[in-house]
């Protein structure tokens, strides 16, 4: 029984030594991997986004295209109705 309990102490002592070690060395370096990743990885769109806009001094004029008028030779002709009282 005594032996068990030494044997358990000891593999518990390992695991917790490990896992110290995993919460300051090795998480950290993955976690600033990951950030670097994906703060190049929103460089990098935003690169492509703002070269698609125009310099400054640049001037544009943008308008929305005008619509077509609907051909009113096919309706009818308008006719005025009165409300009759009886």
């Amino acid at each position: 029984m005594l032996v068990g309990l030494i044997r358990f102490l000891f593999w518990f002592l390992i695991i917790s030594y490990i896992l110290k070690l995993l919460g300051r060395y090795i998480i950290p370096y993955l976690l600033k991997r990951y950030v670097k990743k994906k703060q190049s990885e929103f460089n990098q769109q935003f690169s492509q986004r703002q070269s698609n806009e125009e310099k400054e001094g640049e001037v544009s004029i943008k308008t929305k295209p005008k619509k077509p008028k609907s051909d009113t030779s096919k309706m009818g002709e308008y006719i005025d109705f009165e409300e009759v009282d009886e």
